[in-house]
């Protein structure tokens, strides 16, 4: 019937019976209310979870960001290092280099440094290089282009920032040796001697013959 209610008991063993009459129109309204409640606070969580997790990609980007920057900023000071180098090498390997405050190189090791040597008769392809601590890893494709068998080895030298070379032992050994027709793959891993990171700042590769002489030389960047 419209006139009737609902009656709501609330007892107590300490208390009397307390009744409470409610008419179905206003039941209706405090069960919708209670649902748009819930509504409201279910949104109000996802909303809540989805700016969390936002804020935590914020951060984490952040913080890959400044990775990056540093690392920018010292490939930045290599790279300036490196041109201050050339330039005091000059044409004809005069001067030192006033990179760093350590001991310079002589004019011969830094001559050395940014020669270029290119008989043509063997080509690297696809060079990648990953300096991470104290660990260079090194991958390249060695291509025959003479038409004849080719054999030889690979020499890898460390350029530090007062424009000296130090020789590095990589493993495995037999990637420093070549005997190709073709091309052959070349994947190796030096441990650097202990140095500052803006003290590595490049990697010269020489390529020889069977008889010791260097076909292909070439000073590249290093980067992280």
């Amino acid at each position: 019937m419209p006139n009737d209610s609902y009656s709501v008991l609330f007892m107590r063993d300490d208390a009397d019976v307390k009744t409470y009459r409610v008419s179905p129109r206003r039941l209706k309204l405090l069960l919708w209310f209670s649902g748009a409640l819930a509504v409201i606070v279910v949104v109000a969580l996802i909303v809540g979870a989805r700016s969390y997790m936002g804020y935590r990609s914020l951060l984490k980007e952040r913080r890959d960001l400044q990775l990056r920057l540093a690392d920018a900023q010292v490939n930045l000071e290599r790279l300036g290092n490196l041109q201050k180098i050339q330039q005091d090498a000059g044409p004809n390997g005069k001067g030192a280099s006033k990179a760093t405050p350590t001991k310079a190189a002589g004019p011969a090791s830094t001559a050395r440094a940014f020669s270029r040597i290119n008989t043509g008769a063997i080509a690297v392809d696809n060079l990648r290089l990953q300096l991470a601590g104290g660990t260079l890893r090194v991958g390249f494709d060695l291509n025959n282009r003479t038409g004849n068998a080719a054999a030889g080895s690979i020499d890898l030298l460390l350029l530090r920032a007062n424009g000296s070379l130090t020789a590095l032992d990589a493993a495995p050994a037999t990637d420093l040796t070549y005997q190709i027709t073709r091309f052959k793959r070349i994947a190796v891993t030096a441990v650097i001697p202990r140095t500052g990171r803006r003290d590595a700042l490049g990697l010269r590769m020489e390529i020889k013959n069977t008889k010791g002489e260097v076909i292909l030389g070439e000073t590249y960047a290093l980067g992280d």
